[in-house]
């Protein structure tokens, strides 16, 4: 069924098939797609909306926690009522498809060509599925009200590959060094993030968890480590 509402004006309507995340239109929540499998994961069903809507709230995107957060909407409300519906395949299941759709058009609607995980908020309340759309109904929250939230969360907030290519790169070691999510890591190296995971399950790359939490964190140094020095004469005879 298709969220209660169109999306006039729209040029074109954004493609959504295959993998959720593959279209260049999703690049900006592709991390929020990932964090949404591994909440999956982690409970042993496939991907729901509130999956989303976690991943949403633990993405280095922080336009949609914003919204959420402003709304007292965190973690442990979106856990208090689980959404498990009945004969859901493992993985990603045809009803959220909805959902990135409605997201998709919601961000054309607003001007951008991308999706930000504001956006997939907009599209999670316009779908009805999962613990959001009560949380938002207990609060009085329309969805042209969340629409105004959205907008305003979304020009605060920088886009995350703003933020990392103004960020000075972090210490070599010590305290402060970075830590990455599985999908930042593999960026990091240039590489899938399913060769990153298997090289997490083989132990070649250690991985943490931050207490309370499921999602993988690595640290830089880790993967620095993951690197060897080429001698002169092996680049030579590649070239």
């Amino acid at each position: 069924m298709r969220p209660p509402f169109g999306a006039p004006g729209i040029p074109r309507r954004p493609r959504v098939g295959g993998r959720q995340g593959s279209d260049p239109q999703y690049r900006e929540v592709r991390e929020v797609f990932e964090l949404a499998e591994e909440a999956a994961r982690a409970a042993g069903s496939g991907v729901s909306a509130d999956h989303l809507a976690l991943g949403i709230l633990r993405s280095a995107d922080p336009s949609g926690a914003t919204v959420l957060r402003e709304l007292q909407i965190g973690e442990q409300e979106l856990a208090g009522s689980p959404d498990r519906p009945g004969g859901i395949r493992r993985g990603w299941g045809p009803q959220l498809q909805p959902i990135i759709q409605a997201a998709a058009e919601e961000a054309w609607r607003m001007g951008s060509r991308l999706t930000r995980s504001a956006h997939l908020v907009l599209g999670l309340a316009a779908s009805g599925q999962g613990a959001l759309d009560r949380l938002l109904a207990a609060r009085g929250v329309t969805l042209d009200a969340l629409r105004e939230r959205v907008r305003q969360a979304i020009a605060a907030t920088p886009r995350p590959e703003a933020v990392r290519s103004e960020s000075p790169p972090p210490p070599e070691g010590g305290m402060g060094q970075g830590l990455f999510t599985v999908d930042q890591a593999a960026q990091f190296l240039g590489i899938h993030h399913q060769t990153l995971r298997g090289y997490i399950k083989s132990g070649k790359l250690p991985a943490y968890r931050l207490a309370g939490e499921k999602v993988l964190r690595i640290k830089r140094d880790d993967l620095l480590a993951l690197l060897e020095p080429v001698a002169v004469g092996e680049v030579a005879d590649e070239v």
